[in-house]
Order: C-alpha cells, then sequence, then structure tokens
C-alpha cells in the first residue's frame, strides 16, 4: 500500500512540476542569467515555448542527447567533448528513441520519469524493511521537494542513478552482494559517483561477515561494483587510445582539482551573489547530513556520503552541489525521521519554495544544480 501510495503522488507531481514549468517559462518575461562570467546571455537565451518535452532539455542534456544520436568523440585538445558523460542512461535514451519515432528529448524524458518511480518505489520499500520507525510515505515527499527535484524527469542521469544506488543498498543490506555488486557496477556507468558505492558495499560485508572475510572467496561480488566505469574507461583506451581521457577532459568543464577560489570570494552582482550563498549553503547543509547519516544511520550511510563530498569537492567547486547532494538517498531519511511536526514542515515548506526557484531558473536556462 505505501508503494502505491507514492506511485500515485509520483504520477500527481510529475503533472504539477510540468505545467508549473510551463507557466514559469510563458509567463515570465526573465533575461539571460548573469550570476557567472562565463555565461553568454545570447548562447542561453530562451524564448517562451509551448512545447512540454523541450523543457527537459537544458545543459548536461545536450550532452546526453549527442551521445544517444552521434556516440562518443573528440573535439581536439582542450575542448569540450562527450567523453565525460557515461554511457547507460544515453544508451536507454537512445532504445527508447525507437519507441518515440527518434525523438530523443521524449525518449529521455520518459526514461527518467520511470526510473523516478522505480526510485521511490524502492525507497519506500528501503524505508519499510530497514527503518520502520520511519514513517515509509515521508522520504518520498522529501524527495519530490528537493531543491532540484526538476532534474529526476529532465534529460538527466539523476533518477536513473538514484534507482540503481537505492537497489544496491537494498541488495547489500538483504546480503545478496552479487546482485548489489551488479547494481553498483550498473550504476558505474551511468556516473562517476557510482564509484563510490563501492563503500556501501564494503563497509555492509565486512559488517556482516567480519574482516576474514575479505580473504575469502566469499569477497567477490565486491569486484563487480566497480566494472562499470572500468569498462567505460577500457572503451576510451580503445576508441582514443587514452585510458585516462576522461580526466583530462574533465578539466575543460571546470573540474580540474585546483580550488576556484574567486568564485566565492569575488562578487560581482546580486544574481552571482545569490548563486554564490545558494551553493555554500547546500554544501554545508549536505556535509551536516553526512554526519548525521553516519550518526543516526548505518555507518555505510554516512562514510558514503562524505566520501562522494569530498572527491565531488576536490574537483576545486561547489558548482552543482545541489543537484550532487540529490542523489544522496540518507536525506530523505533523516528528513523523515525529524520527530518535530514544525520541523518537518518547515524543511518541505523551504524546500517546496527553493524547488520552485529553480524550476523557473532551470526551463529558462539559468544555473540551477
Amino acid at each position: 500500500m505505501p508503494i502505491r501510495q507514492n506511485l500515485a503522488m509520483v504520477a500527481a507531481w510529475l503533472v504539477i512540476v510540468n505545467i508549473f514549468a510551463l507557466m514559469a517559462l510563458n509567463r515570465l518575461n526573465v533575461a539571460p542569467d548573469t550570476a557567472l562570467e562565463w555565461m553568454s546571455p545570447e548562447t542561453f537565451k530562451v524564448k517562451p515555448s509551448w512545447d512540454i518535452i523541450s523543457i527537459h532539455n537544458r545543459w548536461d542534456s545536450y550532452w546526453y542527447l549527442d551521445i544517444a544520436e552521434k556516440g562518443y568523440y573528440l573535439r581536439g585538445e582542450n575542448t569540450q567533448a562527450n567523453v565525460v558523460f557515461f554511457p547507460l542512461y544515453p544508451l536507454l535514451v537512445s532504445l527508447v528513441g525507437h519507441l518515440t519515432g527518434e525523438d530523443l528529448v521524449l525518449a529521455g524524458w520518459m526514461v527518467s520519469s520511470v526510473f523516478l518511480a522505480l526510485a521511490v518505489a524502492m525507497l519506500t520499500q528501503l524505508t519499510r524493511v530497514f527503518h520502520p520507525d520511519i514513517d515509509p510515505l515521508r522520504p518520498a515527499m522529501f524527495l519530490l521537494a528537493y531543491p532540484t527535484a526538476f532534474f529526476l524527469n529532465a534529460v538527466y542521469t539523476e533518477s536513473l542513478f538514484l534507482f540503481l544506488s537505492l537497489a544496491m543498498v537494498y541488495c547489500a543490506l538483504k546480503r545478496n552482494f552479487v546482485l548489489a555488486g551488479v547494481c553498483a557496477a550498473l550504476a558505474s556507468a551511468t556516473r562517476i559517483a557510482g564509484l563510490f558505492l563501492f563503500v556501501v558495499i564494503f563497509v555492509e560485508f565486512v559488517q556482516a561477515f567480519g574482516w576474514r572475510a575479505l580473504f575469502t572467496r566469499r569477497v567477490w561480488p565486491l569486484a563487480l561494483a566497480p566494472l562499470g566505469i572500468v569498462a567505460f574507461f577500457l572503451y576510451h583506451w580503445v576508441a582514443f587510445g587514452d585510458f585516462f581521457i576522461f580526466l583530462k577532459v574533465q578539466k575543460t568543464f571546470g573540474r580540474d582539482f585546483k580550488a576556484h577560489l574567486n568564485e566565492y570570494l569575488v562578487i560581482h552582482n546580486n544574481p552571482d551573489l545569490v548563486h554564490t550563498a545558494l551553493d555554500l549553503s547546500y554544501t554545508a547543509l549536505v556535509i551536516a547530513m553526512a554526519f548525521l547519516a553516519l550518526r543516526r544511520f548505518r555507518p555505510s550511510y554516512g562514510i558514503y556520503m562524505l566520501v562522494s563530498l569530498a572527491v565531488a569537492l576536490s574537483t576545486g567547486t561547489a558548482l552543482g552541489i545541489a543537484r550532487y547532494g540529490m542523489v544522496m538517498f540518507p536525506v530523505y531519511l533523516i528528513g523523515a525521521g525529524i520527530r518535530s511536526p514544525v520541523g518537518r514542515h518547515a524543511w518541505l515548506f523551504s524546500s517546496t519554495l527553493l524547488l520552485a526557484l529553480n524550476i523557473t531558473r532551470f526551463v529558462h536556462h539559468y544555473w540551477s544544480g
């Protein structure tokens, strides 16, 4: 029953947020974003439109659709290319595209929406079985009200990755480490954060069987977890002659493991001030949530979050940290576990307002996560 109720909530959410997105796009005469100096007003200018499909195609959607249509390629040294975007999601979009008359944006919207529903079902089941003290309906509410939740139905990997993460955790807690390893491998073929799901499997394996089991045949399912990213890098080696081409091209996207302090120390206008304040606030909140997960739930939850955040922030910027934190499922268990009704409702109310702001920003091609 809780799963059915939450799936009904997902269906209602999809209708509501997409109607709101269309209204925001066509009602507001929003000028191009000026918060980030590298953004060109002409490049990111969006015209009003009632095309409900196209509003799901913004920012990184271009790259996933590019892969689904043309495959991987390089554009020369020090030039952005699609080889830094992982293959599983665009592969699914390409396959579903055969059912949509090659309308890849529609295919991407469909893939994301289906996996959003599956992720909510898995989150509900995980809560019901392993966190019985939490109302299984609540975590989904906190997920759908998350400030960047609109990405879950956009042409992005978030919903697919979240489902695979939750499925992996559920299998690991059930002590089915073979299936958990398969889910982790698929997650690591979806985005680089999937590599850090190995932490969850490793910690749960040790808790289940002890340290000595690491030196027995029983440990082999753990080797499945990184196979997705290993296969992706091997493809780079075969196709482009460089196993580490991902790391090199990633630098052209501003992820170069150097501190970009000027982004936060130099504020050139009010939009930049709000943008910076939001980025830093999200960063502080997600870090706090990681420590809360470590204390209140299983050690594997908190360690996974801390490792993922450390790697994300080591790239030198907090840009996109809100969206990065959205797939860290313990956040929703923490929110749902707040005992005070005032505290829960304050979280949901403030988060919903930020979601409305970010939907407006997203459809107008503002940087929103």
